[in-house]
């Protein structure tokens, strides 16, 4: 009886192991313990044919789709896909959130409704870069932003874009303004700072619907775990 006992209890052990070398392997495919790069850049500009979305952000990949699907009917080069988006999900209702996606493209489209085409400007943007699963780099790049622009007092100056990279590189542009321009230059002269895999300080505000969409879902931290 005691030796079945051992054999199942080492059974039970081996199975452990394994379990947490595939949750290993999983988090690390999925990008979960990818350093964050920051850096500032001027950016643009761009042509984006973008579609509407409302809703959760997390869901603006099916938008994204669209069209991608109109782009390849008309035989339209598309580059890039990305999405901009608009409202703070802590202050506006989930349903109501407001997004575009799309991609870019390099020239000028006669389109008609749902779909659009602008122009974003060149523009001074804090470009975060994580190689992650759109769904996990939001967690990982946000709360890195947020902290960045209080240590170097900046302020948010238009939209967040998100471009969706080859390779699974995930990149955000966050416009800012700084209303010390001297301090500014001083602190970004030849900045290029990596992330570290502390975890930020608390969860980017641009992804709250993600954790908000499900009632009783766990925040996540850099490194993967539920608060």
């Amino acid at each position: 009886m005691a030796s079945r006992i051992r054999r199942f209890g080492a059974v039970v052990f081996v199975l452990l192991i394994i379990l947490a070398l595939l949750a290993g392997g999983i988090g690390y495919s999925l990008g979960v313990f990818s350093p964050v790069k920051i850096s500032t850049q001027i950016r643009g500009p761009y042509l984006m044919v973008y579609m509407l979305h409302r809703g959760a952000y997390h869901q603006v990949s099916n938008t994204i789709e669209k069209v991608g699907k109109l782009l390849d009917e008309r035989k339209i080069q598309k580059t890039i896909p990305c999405a901009v988006f608009y409202d703070d999900p802590k202050d506006v209702p989930l349903e109501n959130l407001k997004s575009e996606g799309g991609y870019l493209v390099n020239q000028q489209l006669s389109l008609e409704h749902p779909f659009g085409q602008r122009q974003i400007p060149s523009r001074g943007v804090i470009l975060a870069t994580v190689k992650a699963h759109p769904m996990i780099a939001p967690f990982k790049i946000y709360g890195r932003i947020v902290d960045f622009m209080k240590m170097h007092e900046l302020e948010y100056d238009g939209p967040a874009m998100e471009r969706y990279l080859p390779g699974g590189i995930v990149e955000v542009e966050m416009p800012f303004r700084s209303p010390n321009t001297d301090r500014l230059h001083q602190d970004m002269k030849g900045m290029h700072v990596p992330g570290s895999h502390e975890p930020p300080s608390h969860v980017p505000d641009r992804h709250q619907d993600l954790i908000g969409s499900k009632k009783g879902e766990k925040e996540v931290d850099d490194d993967g775990s539920g608060r």
